[in-house]
């Protein structure tokens, strides 16, 4: 059900008909007679094609507890005219042309509700016929449609259920949170998790732990025997994470689930992704959650994502209130991936047993794609798993996007599956560059130029920059600028300029959005353009000079066409594909062997240094007391 601080948009839990009322008090829905509820959604619908295929299955049930007298009905949903298998190099999004949904009803009974519960068997309604009772694998989808056949009937729990075997083995996870002077967000975090454990904790068949890993060493968290706080040194987010790694593996666990510290979920997500890695057939099987933005929570950024010279993030923009969009995600989204798919680290989860590689020391950006590239994970998401995180566009800097190119070329540097060879990298290059120029972002473009050059120096960059102390002092002497400013209020409802099409955008690109029209300082516009649209191309076509503001309009920035800086940036681009396109096979070898020695546990227990054998401040359990 709804959780109003985290997400209380009804349509994407339940879809009502007549008098249906919801008590957030205690998550109960009250029916008057003749009303209806859907559970048709993308956090209550059922996805054969993951569950039944990718884990073991027996004893299946649905659980339904309240009062009064109701309908049950149960529908499944399938495909007709599935679309062919894609490749890795494509988008695995829907294609609402060839996927389509056929529905049927698998059950149909009424039923009186008790507190207590009722359970009705699902196993023989989808095939499994054998004294085991496990549902053969399949694919479609199922989900709940109740109305009341009298008046007050009341809905207060639902769970979809299966019976855990003797022979499944156990689970330890390890919540592994890496925090940096974000006090609020993860003492918060802490507070829902422990408290899930104490109310859950002997009923999740599971052990469940948290790590805070404190990048900042700034936080202080009231004990408890399932967390422990680690004080770290600063060395990013892969740094954070593969010391969380590190604290898994001397603390018994046998899986470990990395989140951001701004990162906000459910913890019904815990108890689904410890359901799945339980069942799972695969000992390799992993749980990639998916990511809405805050900015708009109804829709989905990214459901799981594919990396080929740039990130494809799957369905985004998918509206989660509409039950045709997200039956045709969660359809196509439950089949096979290819060797490209990765999972963001605002919710990853996977078995420590599968790890060859650990976190590349990117600091941040890309650590989350390489982790995933390097290690032969299946992974899976699962519908209703997801994290709502503030708009990546708000966080777009010339250092997220030094960071980002340098990632982008490494990737294809390092994992012979991307290999794309010199011309193909190069262009990755000026792909980011170009489009920085084009946007009049010219700072932005000289910190991707200096991340260019910088991955020429060789693997050894990586290991002397760390902490990317000297490189982030570098990168701000270059901001002048581009760098947020407070201003007098911004209309936010002003429409923005509409996108111009492929075709017209083909035109302003081909002309560099003026770089090339002499006298377009006198010809071009002034654009306003909310955060929201930053990272896009299509708000400043024809601009001379743009101004962006943030989402309260209380803060700006604006930047201005000028042509010499931006042929100047060109001409020495130039300069660094000659050299890199002379140099490529060498870097290539070395920064494979490179990568090899810095993705190894010893070398992170170097650069741990003092900080790993500091006392922790909230001791878990030992193995002996937690079994």
């Amino acid at each position: 059900m709804p959780e109003p601080e985290i997400c209380a948009d009804d349509e994407m839990f339940f879809r009502r008909r007549g008098g249906v009322s919801l008590d957030l008090g205690t998550g109960a829905l009250r029916l008057t007679i003749g009303s209806e509820v859907s559970f048709d959604t993308y956090f209550n619908l059922f996805n054969l094609g993951v569950w039944t295929v990718r884990t073991r299955l027996s004893g299946l049930a649905l659980h339904l507890a309240g009062s009064g007298r109701v309908s049950v009905r149960l529908l499944r949903g399938s495909i007709i005219n599935e679309p062919p298998e894609p490749d890795s190099d494509e988008q695995l999004d829907h294609d609402k042309t060839r996927l389509t949904r056929d529905q049927s009803v698998i059950h149909e009974a009424e039923y009186d509700l008790a507190e207590e519960g009722i359970e009705i068997p699902l196993a023989k309604l989808l095939g499994a016929l054998d004294e085991t009772g496990e549902v053969p694998a399949q694919t479609g989808l199922v989900h709940l449609h109740v109305a009341a056949l009298e008046e007050g009937a009341r809905l207060t729990a639902g769970a979809w259920l299966a019976d855990a075997s003797p022979e499944e083995p156990s689970i330890r996870l390890a919540m592994s949170v890496t925090s940096f002077r974000r006090e609020a967000e993860t003492a918060a975090t802490a507070r829902r998790v422990t408290a899930f454990i104490d109310a859950e904790g002997p009923q999740l068949g599971a052990q469940l732990d948290l790590i805070i890993v404190d990048n900042g060493q700034t936080l202080d968290l009231p004990p408890h025997p399932h967390l422990r706080l680690v004080p770290n040194r600063n060395l990013g987010g892969s740094g954070g994470f593969a010391r969380g790694l590190a604290e898994a593996r001397t603390g018994g666990h046998t899986h470990v689930l990395f989140c951001d510290d701004d990162a906000a979920f459910m913890v019904e997500s815990l108890r689904r992704t410890i359901a799945f890695l339980r069942l799972a057939r695969s000992t390799r099987a992993a749980v990639a959650g998916a990511m809405i933005s805050a900015g708009a929570p109804w829709a989905m950024w990214e459901n799981g994502a594919t990396f080929n010279r740039v990130c494809r993030p799957q369905f985004l923009g998918t509206d989660l209130r509409h039950a045709d969009e997200v039956g045709r995600m969660e359809l196509s989204s439950a089949r096979p991936k290819p060797h490209n798919f990765y999972g963001g680290w605002w919710y990853f989860a996977f078995p420590l047993s599968a790890v060859t590689h650990d976190p590349f020391p990117f600091f941040v950006r890309g650590d989350d794609i390489s982790f995933s590239l390097a290690n032969d994970f299946e992974i899976s998401p699962i519908n209703g798993v997801v994290s709502f995180q503030e708009d990546f566009s708000a966080k777009e800097s010339p250092h997220t996007l030094y960071l980002d190119l340098r990632n982008h070329l490494h990737h294809h540097l390092v994992h012979p599956n991307l290999e794309i060879g010199p011309l193909g990298t190069a262009s990755i290059a000026w792909r980011f560059i170009a489009r920085s120029i084009v946007r009049m972002h010219y700072e932005t473009a000289e910190a991707q130029l200096l991340a260019w050059h910088d991955l020429m120096k060789g693997p050894a960059l990586f290991e002397d920059e760390i902490d990317m102390s000297a490189r982030r002092k570098k990168i701000s002497s270059l901001i002048e600028r581009e760098e947020w400013r407070e201003t007098a209020p911004l209309s936010s409802d002003a429409p923005p300029p509409r996108d111009p099409g492929p075709r017209w955008g083909k035109w302003y690109l081909a002309l560099l959005n003026g770089h090339v029209v002499p006298f377009w300082s006198l010809l071009g516009r002034h654009a306003t353009v909310p955060v929201r649209l930053r990272s896009a191309v299509w708000p400043i076509w024809r601009a001379r000079q743009a101004t962006f503001y943030d989402a309260d309009g209380r803060k700006s920035y604006t930047v201005t066409h000028d042509k010499r800086r931006a042929w100047a940036i060109i001409w020495r681009s130039a300069r660094a594909t000659v050299r890199w396109l002379r140099n490529y096979s060498a870097l290539r070898e070395a920064h494979r062997a490179g990568y090899a020695r810095l993705s190894r546990p010893d070398f992170w227990e170097k650069q741990f240094g003092e900080d790993s054998a500091k006392s922790v401040s909230h001791q878990m359990n030992s193995d002996k007391e937690s079994t």
